[in-house]
C-alpha cells in the first residue's frame, strides 16, 4: 500500500481526496496537512512512497517543502496537485527533482491514474505544459508577471540591505534552506539568475508592489 502524504491548504479537497483513494486505489492518505512548516515536520518524522503537493500554500509555496524533502533525503516521489503555475515555475520545481504536476480541474479519475504512474516511474506532465510557448494562453502570459507574497517582499528587503540568507532567516524565523527556497522561488518570478540581477529587476519594474 502507498502511503501518501497530502498536502493542501484546502480542507475539503484534502478530505475528498483521502475518501477517493481509500475507496479506489492501491494507496492511502497516511497524513494531510496544510502548510509547510507541519509538511517538513511529518516528512522528518514519518516515512511516506509519495508526497502530493499543492503549489500554492498560503503566504508560501510548496517549492520550500521541496527544498526541505531534498535535504532530508526523501526517496518517495512527489507530485504537484495544483490550480496552475508557470512554465518557469514548474522547470524550477523539476530541477529540483519532482515527478510532475497535476493540474485540479481535471477529473478525480484521472488523479487515480497519475498517482499509478508517478509510483511506476513516470512523469506527469499535464498537456497544457506540453503546448508550444507561442501556445501559451493569455491568462497564462499574464501570470508571467511577478506576484509577491509579504515573506518575498521581507526577502527582497534583506537582500536590498545586504544580508546573508542565515541573516534573512534569523529575520523571517524560519531555517536558512527556506530563504533557499524563496530566492529561488524570486528568481522564477522574475527571470533573473543572480541577487544582483534580482534587485535591479525588482527596482526597475515592482518598486510599487515593495513599498
Amino acid at each position: 500500500m502507498t502511503r501518501i502524504l497530502l498536502v493542501d491548504d484546502h480542507a475539503l479537497f484534502r478530505e475528498g481526496l483521502a475518501r477517493l483513494l481509500d475507496a479506489g486505489c492501491e494507496a492511502r492518505v497516511a497524513a494531510q496537512c496544510s502548510n509547510v512548516d507541519d509538511a517538513i515536520r511529518l516528512l522528518k518524522t514519518e516515512k511516506f512512497d509519495m508526497l502530493l503537493l499543492d503549489y500554492e500554500l498560503g503566504e508560501r509555496r510548496g517549492n520550500e517543502v521541496v527544498a526541505a524533502a531534498q535535504e532530508l533525503r526523501f526517496t518517495g516521489k512527489i507530485l504537484l496537485v495544483t490550480v496552475g503555475l508557470t512554465r518557469a515555475e514548474l522547470r524550477q520545481m523539476m530541477n529540483q527533482g519532482i515527478s510532475g504536476v497535476f493540474l485540479k480541474n481535471n477529473s478525480p479519475e484521472l488523479l487515480i491514474q497519475a498517482i499509478h504512474a508517478v509510483m511506476e516511474g513516470e512523469t506527469w506532465i499535464d498537456p497544457k505544459y506540453l503546448q508550444p510557448a507561442s501556445e501559451a494562453s493569455p491568462s497564462e502570459a499574464a501570470a508571467r508577471r511577478a506576484r509577491f507574497t509579504e515573506r518575498d517582499r521581507i526577502v527582497l528587503r534583506g537582500v536590498f540591505e545586504g544580508l546573508a540568507n542565515k541573516e534573512i532567516a534569523e529575520r523571517l524565523h524560519v531555517s536558512e534552506s527556506a530563504i533557499k527556497a524563496s530566492l529561488q522561488q524570486l528568481f522564477s518570478k522574475t527571470g533573473v539568475r543572480t541577487r544582483s540581477q534580482l534587485v535591479r529587476v525588482a527596482l526597475e519594474q515592482y518598486r510599487r508592489e515593495l513599498l
